[in-house]
């Protein structure tokens, strides 16, 4: 093997191992990123689920006949529920990296108030 020929090689060898590093060093900073992915998408659940189990403690007591009336209540209770115009409550979570849930509840399927309508048919 010549001078000439030994070098090439070991410029080729030297460029393919710079490459294969590359793609490793990129592949594991993929890796941990998804995992602190995984990690932030936990806990925020984990914050939702604390929500839902307050929130389910006082489903099924009706409070009010009205459930604009009921949704101030169980606003007052559980203060991450923001009551709507319409009556329902907005639960809104926001997490690192911008991670974010959202969960809807409405007063009346949760047991809470009891319509007019509903008192006259009974």
């Amino acid at each position: 093997m010549t001078l000439v020929e030994l070098l090439t090689a070991a410029a080729v060898f030297g460029i393919g191992a710079s490459a294969a590093l590359q793609l490793s060093a990129s592949a594991a900073r993929f890796t941990l990123a998804a995992e602190q992915q995984r990690h932030r998408a936990g806990e925020l659940e984990q914050r939702l689920l604390v929500v839902e189990a307050e929130v389910q403690r006082w489903a099924g007591t009706p409070v009010a006949t009205d459930c604009a009336l009921a949704a101030s209540w169980l606003h007052a209770r559980v203060p991450l529920l923001q009551p709507q115009d319409d009556g329902l409550l907005l639960l809104q979570l926001q997490g690192e990296g911008g991670l974010q849930r959202e969960r809807w509840y409405d007063p009346a399927a949760l047991g809470l108030c009891r319509p007019e309508a509903d008192d006259a048919a009974a």
